[in-house]
């Protein structure tokens, strides 16, 4: 029976390995055969080999990925940290959460930038009494000008004071329009 390429490569890698001056076992007549006299198929005890292989493999990867997760996890953190311990943070909160957000920039990338950007400033929290206030006076500003820019009305408030009525000039020339269009002449 022909030895398989397997438990060749194997053989030569040991007689590679031993000293030089060691003996050298010779192989089995028969490579299916185990001490003993007992018969074993070779092709089986590789697929259970192949199956613990890829079983543990599986289990590596998932070990790794579970590491590279924790790991990408506190260095986000540490980032995150660094950007916010800033002194250029505050007044550019919203600027950093967004360079934050972009992953290949360092925490030294994005507080150098946050140097550069301007502080806002954002209104005090007013009350609520503040509030109606505030909205009463623009209110009034605007009904100022408002009327500062509109002129009369030319209503008459009398209605019979000598002054043309507007509401009944538009009758008069919305019944002309009706009356054409019945064919009705005056």
């Amino acid at each position: 029976m022909t030895t398989s390429k397997r438990l060749a490569a194997h053989l030569a890698k040991t007689a590679d390995d031993r000293a030089p001056g060691a003996t050298q076992d010779s192989p089995p007549d028969n490579p299916g055969e185990v001490e003993g006299g007992a018969a074993s198929d070779p092709t089986s005890d590789d697929k259970e080999k192949d199956q613990v292989d890829e079983a543990q493999h599986a289990a590596a990867v998932a070990q790794a990925r579970e590491e590279a997760e924790k790991a990408a996890l506190t260095a986000s953190t540490a980032r995150m940290n660094a950007v916010f311990a800033s002194e250029h943070y505050a007044g550019r909160e919203a600027a950093a959460n967004r360079l934050l957000g972009k992953p290949n920039l360092t925490a030294e990338d994005i507080t150098e930038m946050l140097a550069d950007l301007p502080k806002t400033t954002t209104p005090a929290a007013l009350t609520e009494e503040q509030q109606r206030a505030a909205a009463e006076e623009a209110g009034r500003k605007e009904m100022q000008a408002a009327l500062a820019e509109g002129k009369n009305s030319g209503v008459d408030a009398n209605n019979g004071g000598g002054g043309a009525d507007p509401k009944a000039e538009a009758r008069k020339a919305s019944d002309a329009v009706w009356a054409k269009a019945h064919g009705i002449k005056e």
